[in-house]
């Protein structure tokens, strides 16, 4: 097919034409840039869990939780025991399942004082490590819960759980009133009539001593320098009731239980203390002829711990529960049962690894308390050694067991 030349040029040179004018098309010039605004960072945001709270908050979250655990008994405004449900050496069942003995072992072992009681060689409290390994043990320890009161470790316990910092756990009331009147720990040493107590206090009672009259005769003992040992008992003040006009405070071991009583409240917001007769200088003997002695809340009330505002308002995530001291184990291993009657001394086992150290330095010694039916501390396997047999008659050689599997 032949092609014009003259028709090829032309339509060379009309492309040619095109391109230049599409290249000669002025565009308009850009407008001026918008001038780049400075981007402000973010306040960092500080992480907060959710239900975040003060001590003051934790502790009475605590106390009731465990009240209501143990079916919510109490002693009304007149001192009278309204209800009372499971006690501490049962075996009936908690509200979350537990049984209620078991729950008592738990406020001695989380709260780090059942290891001065093993440590003092209390009955019993060295074998609540080990409470359901073996049928003694077993009974030693429920002996143990049910000989022993369990108020301070209860009141330790909530304390420990709720973190309050400088608090000085101990299975004696005692201790931390000490250590409230001398200034130190988590707590103000505070008269209870002159001072309104607070979500977070613990408010006290000296046990049968007519001799210490109330706050002042516990303060002139103290004055004195005489800060012995004393028989007392603390609750826990956990708020007032919708009305205001009744405190509710807290208390382990009341009624061999975790029991709620309620006190009275003043117009301006002070507890009403019924005081034993005994402190006023009355008989105190409470007998059907004797009505007015029958009063459970009257007791010889002798100091209110008040808990210091900065430690009250001290917060932790709510998500990070604080636990308990670290519990120092003795290396000794729990006897296996076996199908035989157990003997006198349980049978060595295989030496046990030493336990890690604590992650945190404690000033507690490794405990050792003393125990005739308890194995070694580190108890150790004789390596048989293969002996020579005497000279015996030819006989059937007869067919052997077959060694023992040894777990690791």
């Amino acid at each position: 097919m032949n092609r014009n030349p003259g028709a090829l040029a032309c339509a060379a040179l009309l492309s040619l034409i095109v391109t230049a004018c599409s290249s000669n098309v002025r565009k308009p010039p850009p407008g001026p840039t918008p001038p780049v605004q400075p981007q402000t960072p973010a306040s960092p945001r500080v992480p907060q869990a959710q239900g975040s709270l003060g001590s003051a908050e934790r502790i009475t979250s605590i106390a009731r939780r465990e009240h209501v655990l143990w079916y919510q008994p109490f002693i009304d405004s007149n001192g009278r025991l309204a209800s009372l449900g499971v006690t501490e050496a049962e075996q009936s069942q908690l509200a979350d399942g537990t049984e209620a003995w078991q729950r008592v072992l738990g406020y001695w072992r989380n709260s780090g004082t059942l290891y001065e009681m093993a440590q003092s060689n209390i009955g019993g409290a060295y074998a609540c490590q080990y409470p359901s390994g073996y049928a003694q043990g077993k009974a030693e320890c429920r002996a143990f819960l049910v000989d022993n009161a369990w108020s301070a470790a209860f009141v330790s316990y909530v304390m420990i759980q709720a973190g309050v910092p400088g608090f000085r756990s101990s299975p004696r009331h005692f201790d931390y009133i000490r250590q409230a009147y001398r200034g130190e720990g988590p707590y103000l040493f505070v008269d209870p009539i002159a001072h309104r107590p607070a979500p977070g206090d613990l408010l006290c009672f000296v046990r049968d001593n007519g001799s210490i009259p109330g706050y002042a005769g516990l303060s002139s003992r103290f004055g004195s320098g005489n800060d012995g040992s004393l028989a007392t008992h603390c609750d826990i003040v956990i708020g007032r009731d919708a009305s205001g006009r009744e405190l509710h405070v807290v208390g382990g071991n009341v009624f061999d239980s975790v029991t709620l009583r309620k006190l009275k409240l003043d117009p301006q917001g002070y507890v009403i203390l019924p005081h034993t007769l005994a402190a006023q200088g009355m008989e105190a003997y409470c007998s059907p002829a004797n009505e007015t002695a029958c009063n459970f809340n009257r007791q010889n009330w002798a100091v209110l711990l008040k808990l210091r505002p900065t430690v009250s308002r001290y917060a932790t995530p709510a998500a990070a529960t604080p636990t308990a001291p670290r519990y120092i184990t003795p290396q000794r291993a729990a006897p296996a049962a076996t199908p035989t009657p157990a003997p006198a001394m349980p049978a060595a086992v295989p030496a046990q690894p030493a336990a890690p150290a604590p992650a945190t330095p404690t000033s507690v010694p490794t405990p050792t308390p003393t125990q005739p039916v308890l194995p070694p501390a580190t108890p150790t396997v004789p390596t048989p050694q293969p002996t020579q047999p005497a000279p015996q008659p030819a006989i059937e050689p007869q067919p052997q067991p077959p060694p023992p599997t040894t777990v690791p």
